[in-house]
């Protein structure tokens, strides 16, 4: 399995002053008003988008260990104008993930053993199984590629591609 995005968020606990975002260098944030409300803050590891209130998320991350590192750097570039004492860290969000089976899956069995109240499938609206588990979610193709998101943590992630697996094999 492979993580392709981890969204994280947080509260700076204090409004931003959007004024001042230049002080900060032209290569360090993106604003358009006009486009967004919100500004991108440019980071070394993913991105950021920072509001007015506050509010901020960090995304486009691709490891657990880039949470803390981004969250540093995206303090340090706005500490000139913000006081970083008052900010709360990060939390995970939602994590997603891509796994491929190594084979076909015959999306039409799968519906049946993973219990119709847990499974949604239209194959003229979208060309996968939608299996909303307890943690997360996945998208499962035929191709044998799943989508895993929704996830908070990567154990629950696991363990529930885990299991998706067995099933998957145990029904083709």
């Amino acid at each position: 399995m492979k993580i392709v995005n981890i969204v994280c968020s947080g509260d700076l606990r204090q409004p931003v002053p959007f004024q001042r975002l230049p002080e900060l260098g032209p290569e360090t944030y993106r604003y358009d008003p006009e486009i967004y409300h919100g500004a991108y803050i440019l980071l070394s590891t993913g991105k950021a988008t920072v509001y007015r209130s506050g509010k901020y998320i960090i995304y486009g991350l691709k490891s657990l260990d880039d949470v803390d590192h981004s969250y540093q750097k995206f303090l340090a570039l706005l500490s000139p104008i913000i006081d970083p004492t008052h900010v709360s860290p990060p939390r995970v969000q939602n994590i997603v993930g891509m796994d491929d089976i190594g084979m076909k899956v015959p999306l039409t069995h799968l519906v049946v053993a993973l219990q119709m109240e847990h499974v949604e499938y239209e194959p003229e609206q979208f060309p996968g199984v939608i299996y909303r588990g307890e943690k997360g979610t996945a998208l499962i193709f035929s191709s044998g590629k799943v989508v895993l998101a929704g996830f908070k943590d990567l154990d629950s992630m696991e363990v529930f591609a885990s299991r998706l697996r067995e099933t998957i094999r145990a029904i083709a």
